[in-house]
Protein backbone atom coordinates (compact mmCIF):
# COMPACT_ATOMS: atom_id res chain seq x y z
CA UNK A 1 0.00 0.00 0.00
CA UNK A 2 2.93 2.34 1.10
CA UNK A 3 4.51 1.98 -3.03
CA UNK A 4 0.59 2.56 -3.96
CA UNK A 5 0.65 5.71 -2.27
CA UNK A 6 3.88 6.99 -2.96
CA UNK A 7 3.35 6.07 -6.78
CA UNK A 8 -0.15 8.29 -6.56
CA UNK A 9 1.70 11.33 -5.19
CA UNK A 10 4.42 11.21 -7.80
CA UNK A 11 1.88 10.76 -10.67
CA UNK A 12 -0.53 13.73 -9.31
CA UNK A 13 2.92 15.65 -9.15
CA UNK A 14 4.16 15.26 -12.12
CA UNK A 15 1.15 16.39 -13.81
CA UNK A 16 -0.01 19.31 -12.46
CA UNK A 17 3.84 20.37 -12.55
CA UNK A 18 3.85 19.49 -16.01
CA UNK A 19 1.16 22.34 -16.45
CA UNK A 20 1.62 25.98 -16.76
CA UNK A 21 2.25 27.87 -12.79
CA UNK A 22 0.49 30.72 -12.86
CA UNK A 23 2.30 31.49 -9.27
CA UNK A 24 5.76 31.34 -10.49
CA UNK A 25 7.82 35.30 -10.09
CA UNK A 26 8.72 36.45 -13.64
CA UNK A 27 12.10 37.87 -13.55
CA UNK A 28 12.69 41.51 -13.09
CA UNK A 29 14.93 42.08 -16.75
CA UNK A 30 11.44 40.58 -18.48
CA UNK A 31 10.47 42.15 -21.38
CA UNK A 32 7.42 42.00 -20.18
CA UNK A 33 7.83 44.77 -17.32
CA UNK A 34 8.38 47.26 -20.04
CA UNK A 35 5.68 46.42 -21.98
CA UNK A 36 3.26 46.53 -19.21
CA UNK A 37 4.92 50.15 -17.99
CA UNK A 38 4.44 51.35 -20.98
CA UNK A 39 0.52 50.31 -21.27
CA UNK A 40 -0.02 51.73 -18.06
CA UNK A 41 1.03 54.81 -18.79
CA UNK A 42 -1.01 55.46 -21.64
CA UNK A 43 -3.79 54.79 -19.11
CA UNK A 44 -4.74 51.07 -20.72
CA UNK A 45 -3.92 49.88 -17.52
CA UNK A 46 -5.07 51.64 -14.53
CA UNK A 47 -3.00 51.00 -11.15
CA UNK A 48 -2.58 47.26 -11.08
CA UNK A 49 -1.85 46.04 -8.68
CA UNK A 50 -0.77 48.64 -6.39
CA UNK A 51 -1.50 52.01 -8.83
CA UNK A 52 1.99 51.12 -10.82
CA UNK A 53 4.03 48.51 -12.47
CA UNK A 54 7.44 50.47 -11.28
CA UNK A 55 9.83 49.06 -7.99
CA UNK A 56 11.80 45.98 -7.50
CA UNK A 57 8.90 44.39 -6.46
CA UNK A 58 8.51 41.02 -8.97
CA UNK A 59 5.20 39.93 -10.72
CA UNK A 60 3.56 36.61 -10.96
CA UNK A 61 2.74 34.77 -14.65
CA UNK A 62 -0.97 35.16 -12.74
CA UNK A 63 -0.72 39.11 -12.13
CA UNK A 64 0.88 39.44 -15.73
CA UNK A 65 -2.16 37.84 -17.25
CA UNK A 66 -5.03 39.37 -15.15
CA UNK A 67 -3.40 42.93 -15.99
CA UNK A 68 -3.44 41.49 -19.90
CA UNK A 69 -7.19 40.37 -19.36
CA UNK A 70 -8.12 43.71 -18.28
CA UNK A 71 -6.16 45.68 -20.67
CA UNK A 72 -7.32 43.56 -23.50
CA UNK A 73 -11.09 44.85 -21.81
CA UNK A 74 -10.39 48.29 -22.16
CA UNK A 75 -9.32 48.41 -25.55
CA UNK A 76 -12.65 46.03 -26.52
CA UNK A 77 -14.78 48.68 -25.00
CA UNK A 78 -13.51 51.84 -27.00
CA UNK A 79 -13.85 50.29 -30.26
CA UNK A 80 -10.61 51.44 -31.33
CA UNK A 81 -6.56 50.98 -30.44
CA UNK A 82 -3.46 52.10 -31.45
CA UNK A 83 -1.08 49.81 -33.73
CA UNK A 84 1.73 50.18 -31.43
CA UNK A 85 -0.71 48.99 -28.30
CA UNK A 86 -2.50 46.21 -30.05
CA UNK A 87 1.19 45.07 -31.09
CA UNK A 88 2.00 44.89 -27.22
CA UNK A 89 -0.94 43.24 -26.03
CA UNK A 90 -0.91 40.99 -29.06
CA UNK A 91 2.78 39.75 -27.82
CA UNK A 92 1.75 39.62 -23.91
CA UNK A 93 -1.24 36.99 -25.21
CA UNK A 94 0.93 35.16 -26.83
CA UNK A 95 3.26 34.95 -23.58
CA UNK A 96 0.46 33.93 -20.78
CA UNK A 97 -1.94 32.45 -22.79
CA UNK A 98 -2.43 29.66 -20.41
CA UNK A 99 -3.24 31.94 -17.52
CA UNK A 100 -5.27 33.81 -19.67
CA UNK A 101 -7.49 30.61 -20.39
CA UNK A 102 -7.57 29.61 -16.27
CA UNK A 103 -8.56 33.23 -16.26
CA UNK A 104 -11.52 32.71 -18.47
CA UNK A 105 -10.47 34.69 -21.30
CA UNK A 106 -11.81 33.41 -24.43
CA UNK A 107 -10.87 32.94 -28.09
CA UNK A 108 -13.77 35.61 -28.82
CA UNK A 109 -12.61 37.65 -26.13
CA UNK A 110 -8.91 38.43 -27.77
CA UNK A 111 -11.03 38.26 -31.26
CA UNK A 112 -12.93 41.30 -30.61
CA UNK A 113 -10.12 42.92 -29.11
CA UNK A 114 -7.06 42.09 -31.42
CA UNK A 115 -8.61 40.80 -34.52
CA UNK A 116 -9.64 37.44 -35.93
CA UNK A 117 -5.98 36.96 -37.36
CA UNK A 118 -3.95 37.80 -34.72
CA UNK A 119 -1.55 35.33 -33.79
CA UNK A 120 -2.34 35.48 -30.08
CA UNK A 121 -5.85 34.03 -30.64
CA UNK A 122 -3.92 30.90 -32.64
CA UNK A 123 -1.63 30.72 -29.29
CA UNK A 124 -4.78 31.00 -27.02
CA UNK A 125 -6.22 28.31 -29.18
CA UNK A 126 -3.42 25.74 -29.23
CA UNK A 127 -3.29 26.12 -25.35
CA UNK A 128 -6.99 25.11 -24.63
CA UNK A 129 -6.82 22.47 -27.04
CA UNK A 130 -3.37 21.17 -24.95
CA UNK A 131 -5.73 21.35 -22.29
CA UNK A 132 -8.91 19.69 -23.35
CA UNK A 133 -6.33 17.02 -24.57
CA UNK A 134 -5.14 16.38 -20.85
CA UNK A 135 -8.35 17.14 -19.33
CA UNK A 136 -10.93 14.96 -21.06
CA UNK A 137 -9.97 11.44 -20.53
CA UNK A 138 -9.54 12.44 -16.66
CA UNK A 139 -12.83 13.02 -14.80
CA UNK A 140 -12.17 13.97 -10.93
CA UNK A 141 -15.32 14.03 -8.51
CA UNK A 142 -15.45 14.02 -4.83
CA UNK A 143 -17.95 14.79 -1.88
CA UNK A 144 -16.72 16.71 1.49
CA UNK A 145 -18.94 16.61 4.50
CA UNK A 146 -18.21 18.60 7.37
CA UNK A 147 -20.53 17.65 10.47
CA UNK A 148 -20.56 19.14 14.05
CA UNK A 149 -22.15 17.28 16.90
CA UNK A 150 -22.63 17.49 20.56
CA UNK A 151 -24.33 15.22 23.01
CA UNK A 152 -26.80 17.62 25.73
CA UNK A 153 -28.45 14.68 27.31
CA UNK A 154 -28.46 12.35 29.85
CA UNK A 155 -25.13 14.24 30.08
CA UNK A 156 -23.69 17.07 28.12
CA UNK A 157 -20.48 15.73 26.29
CA UNK A 158 -17.93 17.97 24.82
CA UNK A 159 -18.53 18.66 21.28
CA UNK A 160 -16.87 17.17 18.28
CA UNK A 161 -16.41 18.60 14.45
CA UNK A 162 -15.41 15.72 12.05
CA UNK A 163 -14.79 15.96 8.21
CA UNK A 164 -14.66 13.64 5.33
CA UNK A 165 -13.67 14.03 2.34
CA UNK A 166 -13.77 11.60 -0.71
CA UNK A 167 -11.97 12.47 -4.01
CA UNK A 168 -12.43 9.67 -7.01
CA UNK A 169 -10.22 10.19 -10.73
CA UNK A 170 -11.39 8.31 -13.68
CA UNK A 171 -8.77 8.08 -16.19
CA UNK A 172 -9.98 6.57 -20.18
CA UNK A 173 -7.03 4.24 -21.07
CA UNK A 174 -8.16 3.55 -24.87
CA UNK A 175 -11.78 2.55 -25.91
CA UNK A 176 -12.36 -0.21 -24.01
CA UNK A 177 -10.31 0.81 -20.69
CA UNK A 178 -11.39 2.99 -18.03
CA UNK A 179 -8.97 3.21 -15.03
CA UNK A 180 -9.80 4.54 -11.86
CA UNK A 181 -8.94 5.20 -7.96
CA UNK A 182 -10.99 6.38 -4.69
CA UNK A 183 -9.32 8.01 -1.97
CA UNK A 184 -10.93 9.02 1.30
CA UNK A 185 -9.27 11.43 3.63
CA UNK A 186 -11.04 12.02 7.48
CA UNK A 187 -10.32 14.53 10.07
CA UNK A 188 -8.42 16.98 7.62
CA UNK A 189 -9.58 20.27 9.86
CA UNK A 190 -9.30 19.26 13.53
CA UNK A 191 -5.66 18.18 12.29
CA UNK A 192 -6.19 14.55 13.18
CA UNK A 193 -5.82 13.67 10.01
CA UNK A 194 -6.58 9.87 8.98
CA UNK A 195 -5.89 9.01 5.29
CA UNK A 196 -7.77 6.01 6.14
CA UNK A 197 -5.96 3.76 3.23
CA UNK A 198 -8.18 0.71 4.05
CA UNK A 199 -10.92 2.45 2.41
CA UNK A 200 -9.33 3.64 -0.52
CA UNK A 201 -10.53 2.07 -3.93
CA UNK A 202 -8.95 1.24 -7.02
CA UNK A 203 -10.93 0.04 -10.11
CA UNK A 204 -10.55 -1.24 -13.46
CA UNK A 205 -12.92 -2.02 -16.09
CA UNK A 206 -12.30 -3.50 -19.82
CA UNK A 207 -15.12 -3.46 -21.60
CA UNK A 208 -13.93 -5.45 -25.29
CA UNK A 209 -16.57 -7.10 -27.96
CA UNK A 210 -15.72 -10.51 -26.19
CA UNK A 211 -14.32 -10.00 -23.12
CA UNK A 212 -15.97 -7.62 -20.18
CA UNK A 213 -13.73 -7.30 -17.04
CA UNK A 214 -14.50 -5.51 -13.83
CA UNK A 215 -11.75 -5.27 -10.81
CA UNK A 216 -14.40 -2.91 -8.14
CA UNK A 217 -16.74 -3.60 -6.06
CA UNK A 218 -18.86 -5.88 -7.70
CA UNK A 219 -22.82 -6.71 -7.12
CA UNK A 220 -23.33 -10.07 -8.87
CA UNK A 221 -26.40 -11.17 -10.29
CA UNK A 222 -28.06 -14.27 -8.59
CA UNK A 223 -27.52 -18.03 -10.34
CA UNK A 224 -30.12 -19.63 -10.68
CA UNK A 225 -32.41 -20.31 -7.54
CA UNK A 226 -29.37 -19.30 -5.31
CA UNK A 227 -28.36 -22.63 -4.13
CA UNK A 228 -24.40 -21.78 -4.84
CA UNK A 229 -24.99 -17.49 -5.41
CA UNK A 230 -27.79 -15.36 -4.15
CA UNK A 231 -26.59 -11.71 -4.20
CA UNK A 232 -28.15 -10.38 -1.23
CA UNK A 233 -27.06 -13.07 1.03
CA UNK A 234 -23.71 -12.33 1.25
CA UNK A 235 -23.67 -8.59 1.20
CA UNK A 236 -24.30 -5.56 -0.85
CA UNK A 237 -21.27 -5.34 -2.68
CA UNK A 238 -17.79 -6.31 -1.93
CA UNK A 239 -14.34 -5.76 -3.32
CA UNK A 240 -13.82 -8.45 -5.61
CA UNK A 241 -12.65 -9.37 -9.54
CA UNK A 242 -15.59 -9.98 -12.03
CA UNK A 243 -14.83 -11.25 -15.49
CA UNK A 244 -17.82 -12.07 -18.54
CA UNK A 245 -16.82 -13.61 -21.64
CA UNK A 246 -18.00 -15.12 -24.85
CA UNK A 247 -16.48 -18.57 -26.80
CA UNK A 248 -17.52 -19.17 -30.19
CA UNK A 249 -15.26 -21.35 -31.64
CA UNK A 250 -15.97 -23.51 -35.15
CA UNK A 251 -19.23 -22.09 -35.34
CA UNK A 252 -19.90 -24.56 -31.94
CA UNK A 253 -21.58 -22.07 -29.13
CA UNK A 254 -19.78 -22.85 -25.69
CA UNK A 255 -22.27 -20.26 -23.65
CA UNK A 256 -21.29 -17.12 -21.63
CA UNK A 257 -18.65 -18.04 -19.01
CA UNK A 258 -19.43 -15.45 -15.86
CA UNK A 259 -16.37 -16.03 -12.91
CA UNK A 260 -16.26 -13.60 -9.95
CA UNK A 261 -14.35 -13.62 -6.73
CA UNK A 262 -14.04 -12.54 -3.53
CA UNK A 263 -10.12 -13.67 -3.00
CA UNK A 264 -9.98 -14.46 0.28
CA UNK A 265 -13.68 -16.13 0.63
CA UNK A 266 -14.95 -17.48 -2.62
CA UNK A 267 -14.32 -18.08 -6.29
CA UNK A 268 -17.48 -18.84 -9.04
CA UNK A 269 -17.76 -19.92 -12.22
CA UNK A 270 -20.63 -19.99 -14.04
CA UNK A 271 -21.34 -21.30 -17.79
CA UNK A 272 -24.52 -20.55 -19.63
CA UNK A 273 -25.55 -21.77 -22.98
CA UNK A 274 -29.25 -22.72 -24.45
CA UNK A 275 -30.01 -26.38 -25.57
CA UNK A 276 -32.83 -28.17 -27.59
CA UNK A 277 -34.53 -27.75 -30.11
CA UNK A 278 -36.45 -24.92 -27.63
CA UNK A 279 -33.00 -23.64 -27.12
CA UNK A 280 -34.07 -23.86 -23.54
CA UNK A 281 -31.48 -21.90 -20.78
CA UNK A 282 -29.02 -23.57 -18.92
CA UNK A 283 -26.68 -22.93 -15.90
CA UNK A 284 -23.73 -25.27 -14.74
CA UNK A 285 -22.46 -23.67 -11.71
CA UNK A 286 -18.56 -24.51 -9.60
CA UNK A 287 -17.48 -23.04 -6.98
CA UNK A 288 -14.12 -22.86 -4.49
CA UNK A 289 -15.49 -22.02 -1.14
CA UNK A 290 -12.62 -21.10 1.77
CA UNK A 291 -14.75 -19.39 4.15
CA UNK A 292 -17.16 -22.41 3.93
CA UNK A 293 -14.10 -24.65 3.60
CA UNK A 294 -15.41 -26.51 0.64
CA UNK A 295 -16.15 -26.96 -2.99
CA UNK A 296 -20.12 -26.80 -4.47
CA UNK A 297 -21.41 -27.02 -7.88
CA UNK A 298 -24.68 -27.18 -9.26
CA UNK A 299 -26.83 -27.52 -13.08
CA UNK A 300 -29.74 -25.41 -13.14
CA UNK A 301 -32.79 -24.98 -16.27
CA UNK A 302 -35.89 -22.73 -16.64
CA UNK A 303 -38.34 -23.45 -19.47
CA UNK A 304 -41.82 -22.03 -20.24
CA UNK A 305 -45.31 -24.35 -20.74
CA UNK A 306 -48.82 -24.01 -21.13
CA UNK A 307 -51.08 -23.16 -23.69
CA UNK A 308 -49.12 -19.14 -24.15
CA UNK A 309 -45.96 -19.94 -22.23
CA UNK A 310 -47.57 -18.29 -19.20
CA UNK A 311 -45.87 -20.30 -16.42
CA UNK A 312 -42.34 -20.63 -16.00
CA UNK A 313 -40.53 -23.53 -14.24
CA UNK A 314 -37.30 -22.80 -12.74
CA UNK A 315 -35.00 -26.44 -10.96
CA UNK A 316 -31.11 -26.21 -9.71
CA UNK A 317 -29.72 -29.45 -8.15
CA UNK A 318 -26.23 -28.94 -6.22
CA UNK A 319 -23.66 -30.65 -4.36
CA UNK A 320 -21.53 -29.34 -1.51
CA UNK A 321 -18.21 -31.07 -0.42
CA UNK A 322 -16.86 -30.01 2.88
CA UNK A 323 -16.58 -32.18 5.97
CA UNK A 324 -19.04 -34.25 4.09
CA UNK A 325 -21.02 -34.27 0.76
CA UNK A 326 -24.23 -32.80 1.02
CA UNK A 327 -26.90 -32.47 -1.47
CA UNK A 328 -29.64 -29.96 -2.21
CA UNK A 329 -32.51 -29.45 -5.05
CA UNK A 330 -35.06 -26.84 -5.02
CA UNK A 331 -37.22 -25.93 -7.94
CA UNK A 332 -40.46 -22.93 -8.42
CA UNK A 333 -43.40 -22.52 -10.47
CA UNK A 334 -44.30 -18.51 -11.48
CA UNK A 335 -46.94 -17.19 -13.48
CA UNK A 336 -49.67 -14.24 -14.06
CA UNK A 337 -52.61 -15.55 -15.32
CA UNK A 338 -55.91 -13.48 -15.98
CA UNK A 339 -57.39 -13.55 -12.45
CA UNK A 340 -54.70 -14.21 -10.27
CA UNK A 341 -51.08 -14.71 -9.96
CA UNK A 342 -48.91 -17.70 -8.16
CA UNK A 343 -45.84 -18.59 -6.93
CA UNK A 344 -44.66 -21.93 -5.35
CA UNK A 345 -41.42 -22.76 -4.10
CA UNK A 346 -40.35 -26.34 -3.31
CA UNK A 347 -37.21 -27.40 -1.34
CA UNK A 348 -34.88 -30.12 0.21
CA UNK A 349 -31.52 -29.34 1.66
CA UNK A 350 -29.48 -31.59 3.77
CA UNK A 351 -27.33 -31.26 6.47
CA UNK A 352 -24.00 -29.20 5.90
CA UNK A 353 -25.13 -27.56 2.62
CA UNK A 354 -23.36 -24.48 3.69
CA UNK A 355 -21.99 -22.98 1.08
CA UNK A 356 -21.11 -18.94 1.59
CA UNK A 357 -23.75 -17.37 -0.30
CA UNK A 358 -26.20 -20.08 -0.53
CA UNK A 359 -29.93 -18.56 -0.40
CA UNK A 360 -31.06 -21.28 1.66
CA UNK A 361 -30.79 -22.74 5.15
CA UNK A 362 -29.35 -26.57 5.42
CA UNK A 363 -31.37 -29.12 7.07
CA UNK A 364 -34.60 -28.45 5.48
CA UNK A 365 -38.13 -29.59 3.24
CA UNK A 366 -40.34 -26.98 2.66
CA UNK A 367 -43.14 -25.22 0.30
CA UNK A 368 -43.72 -21.56 -0.31
CA UNK A 369 -46.77 -20.72 -1.62
CA UNK A 370 -47.82 -17.36 -2.57
CA UNK A 371 -51.49 -16.41 -4.80
CA UNK A 372 -52.43 -13.11 -5.59
CA UNK A 373 -55.14 -11.43 -6.97
CA UNK A 374 -56.36 -8.22 -8.04
CA UNK A 375 -59.49 -6.79 -6.89
CA UNK A 376 -59.84 -3.46 -9.08
CA UNK A 377 -59.37 -3.47 -13.16
CA UNK A 378 -56.45 -2.25 -14.41
CA UNK A 379 -57.83 1.60 -15.48
CA UNK A 380 -58.92 2.12 -11.77
CA UNK A 381 -56.84 4.99 -10.32
CA UNK A 382 -56.64 2.92 -7.37
CA UNK A 383 -55.23 -0.43 -7.36
CA UNK A 384 -56.09 -3.06 -4.43
CA UNK A 385 -54.32 -6.71 -4.69
CA UNK A 386 -54.69 -9.48 -1.90
CA UNK A 387 -51.79 -11.87 -1.72
CA UNK A 388 -52.33 -15.23 0.92
CA UNK A 389 -49.33 -17.21 1.99
CA UNK A 390 -48.23 -20.66 3.43
CA UNK A 391 -44.93 -21.52 4.47
CA UNK A 392 -44.19 -25.05 5.72
CA UNK A 393 -40.73 -26.44 6.94
CA UNK A 394 -39.43 -29.58 8.84
CA UNK A 395 -35.91 -31.02 9.37
CA UNK A 396 -34.37 -32.79 5.97
CA UNK A 397 -35.41 -36.18 8.28
CA UNK A 398 -39.27 -35.17 8.37
CA UNK A 399 -38.86 -35.65 12.14
CA UNK A 400 -39.22 -31.80 13.58
CA UNK A 401 -41.93 -28.97 11.98
CA UNK A 402 -39.31 -26.04 12.27
CA UNK A 403 -42.10 -23.75 10.71
CA UNK A 404 -45.88 -23.42 9.84
CA UNK A 405 -47.16 -20.07 9.14
CA UNK A 406 -49.97 -19.02 6.58
CA UNK A 407 -50.28 -14.85 5.58
CA UNK A 408 -52.80 -12.55 3.88
CA UNK A 409 -51.55 -9.08 3.43
CA UNK A 410 -53.90 -6.33 1.30
CA UNK A 411 -51.98 -3.75 -0.69
CA UNK A 412 -53.22 -0.48 -2.10
CA UNK A 413 -51.24 1.69 -4.76
CA UNK A 414 -52.74 5.90 -5.18
CA UNK A 415 -50.36 6.45 -7.05
CA UNK A 416 -47.80 4.91 -9.37
CA UNK A 417 -45.91 7.66 -10.44
CA UNK A 418 -44.99 9.15 -6.68
CA UNK A 419 -45.09 5.75 -5.24
CA UNK A 420 -48.15 6.42 -3.16
CA UNK A 421 -48.91 2.73 -1.34
CA UNK A 422 -50.51 1.33 1.73
CA UNK A 423 -50.19 -2.37 2.71
CA UNK A 424 -52.09 -4.21 5.71
CA UNK A 425 -50.53 -7.93 6.68
CA UNK A 426 -51.56 -10.29 8.70
CA UNK A 427 -49.16 -13.42 9.77
CA UNK A 428 -50.83 -16.33 11.90
CA UNK A 429 -47.74 -19.22 13.59
CA UNK A 430 -49.45 -22.38 13.85
CA UNK A 431 -46.80 -23.72 15.67
CA UNK A 432 -47.33 -20.96 18.42
CA UNK A 433 -50.34 -19.37 17.86
CA UNK A 434 -49.16 -16.65 17.61
CA UNK A 435 -49.97 -13.88 15.35
CA UNK A 436 -48.35 -10.83 14.13
CA UNK A 437 -49.96 -7.28 12.23
CA UNK A 438 -48.34 -5.07 10.23
CA UNK A 439 -49.33 -1.91 8.59
CA UNK A 440 -47.55 0.92 5.99
CA UNK A 441 -48.64 3.94 4.22
CA UNK A 442 -45.83 5.53 2.58
CA UNK A 443 -45.72 9.64 0.80
CA UNK A 444 -48.99 10.45 1.55
CA UNK A 445 -49.60 14.15 0.20
CA UNK A 446 -51.18 16.37 2.64
CA UNK A 447 -52.84 19.35 0.77
CA UNK A 448 -53.25 19.89 -2.75
CA UNK A 449 -49.57 21.08 -3.74
CA UNK A 450 -47.99 18.34 -1.72
CA UNK A 451 -45.58 20.64 0.66
CA UNK A 452 -46.47 17.97 3.40
CA UNK A 453 -45.69 14.28 2.89
CA UNK A 454 -46.48 11.92 5.07
CA UNK A 455 -45.03 7.50 5.85
CA UNK A 456 -45.49 5.98 8.35
CA UNK A 457 -44.91 2.06 9.19
CA UNK A 458 -45.88 -0.20 13.13
CA UNK A 459 -45.88 -3.83 13.65
CA UNK A 460 -47.93 -5.17 16.81
CA UNK A 461 -47.09 -8.71 18.01
CA UNK A 462 -50.56 -9.60 19.29
CA UNK A 463 -49.44 -12.30 22.33
CA UNK A 464 -46.95 -10.56 23.74
CA UNK A 465 -48.34 -7.04 23.29
CA UNK A 466 -45.32 -5.44 22.17
CA UNK A 467 -45.34 -3.05 18.96
CA UNK A 468 -43.05 -0.74 16.90
CA UNK A 469 -43.68 2.09 14.86
CA UNK A 470 -41.91 4.87 12.76
CA UNK A 471 -43.77 7.68 11.34
CA UNK A 472 -42.09 10.79 9.21
CA UNK A 473 -43.60 13.93 7.93
CA UNK A 474 -41.56 16.15 4.82
CA UNK A 475 -42.29 19.64 4.32
CA UNK A 476 -40.75 21.10 1.55
CA UNK A 477 -42.09 24.84 2.37
CA UNK A 478 -39.52 26.23 0.10
CA UNK A 479 -37.98 24.89 -3.11
CA UNK A 480 -34.38 24.68 -1.89
CA UNK A 481 -35.61 23.99 1.69
CA UNK A 482 -36.85 20.74 3.50
CA UNK A 483 -38.18 19.98 6.66
CA UNK A 484 -38.02 16.20 7.85
CA UNK A 485 -40.18 15.61 11.17
CA UNK A 486 -40.15 11.72 12.46
CA UNK A 487 -41.27 9.71 15.37
CA UNK A 488 -40.53 6.78 16.69
CA UNK A 489 -41.63 3.51 19.65
CA UNK A 490 -40.51 0.93 19.84
CA UNK A 491 -41.45 -1.66 23.18
CA UNK A 492 -39.16 -4.58 22.01
CA UNK A 493 -35.90 -2.07 22.75
CA UNK A 494 -34.08 -2.10 25.78
CA UNK A 495 -32.89 1.46 25.83
CA UNK A 496 -35.99 3.96 25.61
CA UNK A 497 -39.52 3.26 23.87
CA UNK A 498 -39.76 6.24 21.82
CA UNK A 499 -37.05 8.96 20.29
CA UNK A 500 -37.63 11.55 17.70
CA UNK A 501 -35.89 13.52 15.01
CA UNK A 502 -36.04 17.17 13.28
CA UNK A 503 -33.77 17.75 10.49
CA UNK A 504 -33.80 20.94 8.40
CA UNK A 505 -31.72 20.41 4.77
CA UNK A 506 -31.18 23.75 2.99
CA UNK A 507 -29.66 23.57 -0.54
CA UNK A 508 -27.26 26.75 -0.74
CA UNK A 509 -26.23 26.02 -3.90
CA UNK A 510 -25.63 23.58 -6.68
CA UNK A 511 -24.48 20.33 -5.23
CA UNK A 512 -23.84 22.24 -1.74
CA UNK A 513 -26.47 21.54 0.93
CA UNK A 514 -25.95 22.57 4.86
CA UNK A 515 -28.52 21.43 7.64
CA UNK A 516 -29.34 21.22 11.55
CA UNK A 517 -31.14 18.58 13.37
CA UNK A 518 -31.79 17.09 16.27
CA UNK A 519 -32.82 14.01 17.61
CA UNK A 520 -33.54 12.60 21.07
CA UNK A 521 -32.69 9.05 21.62
CA UNK A 522 -30.91 7.07 19.28
CA UNK A 523 -32.63 5.62 16.29
CA UNK A 524 -30.78 2.82 14.45
CA UNK A 525 -30.65 4.62 11.10
CA UNK A 526 -31.06 7.78 9.50
CA UNK A 527 -34.21 9.95 9.48
CA UNK A 528 -36.91 8.95 6.66
CA UNK A 529 -34.92 5.46 6.18
CA UNK A 530 -36.81 2.41 7.37
CA UNK A 531 -33.68 0.01 6.95
CA UNK A 532 -33.87 -0.55 10.86
CA UNK A 533 -36.65 -0.35 13.35
CA UNK A 534 -34.79 0.05 16.60
CA UNK A 535 -33.66 2.08 19.00
CA UNK A 536 -30.38 1.42 20.15
CA UNK A 537 -29.45 3.97 23.00
CA UNK A 538 -30.47 7.16 25.11
CA UNK A 539 -27.80 9.97 23.78
CA UNK A 540 -29.72 12.73 22.44
CA UNK A 541 -27.69 14.78 19.83
CA UNK A 542 -27.30 18.32 18.07
CA UNK A 543 -25.71 18.09 14.95
CA UNK A 544 -24.83 20.31 11.78
CA UNK A 545 -22.92 20.19 8.91
CA UNK A 546 -22.63 21.03 4.72
CA UNK A 547 -22.58 18.70 2.08
CA UNK A 548 -20.86 19.65 -1.33
CA UNK A 549 -20.43 17.22 -3.81
CA UNK A 550 -18.44 17.74 -7.82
Amino acid sequence: MKKLVLALVLVLAFSFTALANPFVDVPLNHWAYDSVQSLAAKGVIVGYPDGTFGGAKSLTRYEFAEATAKALAYVEGMGFAVAEDVAILEKLAIEFADELASLGVTVADLEASLGAQSEAVAALEETVAKLDTFFDPVVITGDINVEYKKVILPTVSPATLTDQTEIGIEAEVNDTTTVGIEMEFENILNENVNLDVDSWRFWLEHDGPDLHLLIDEIEPDDIGLGLIYAFDTYQEEFWGVWAQWMWDADDSDLGTWTLFMDVEEFYILNIGFEAGDDDIPIGVTASYDPLAIGYAASVDLSFDIGDEDDTTVAIEAGMFYGATMAFAGVGSLSGEYDDFNLDVDVYYVQPGFVPTNTDWDDDEIGVDLTVGFPLTDEEDDTQIDVEASWNYEMDAAFVANVTHEIGAELAFTMDADTEEEAMIGVTYDVLTGGIDLEAEYVNLPLGDDSEFVLSAHAEYAVATGDYMGVATLVYAFEEDMTLLLEARVDTYSAFAPYSAEVKLEYAVAENTDIYVGFEYNDWDDDINDWDEYAIVGTDSTVTAGVDVTF
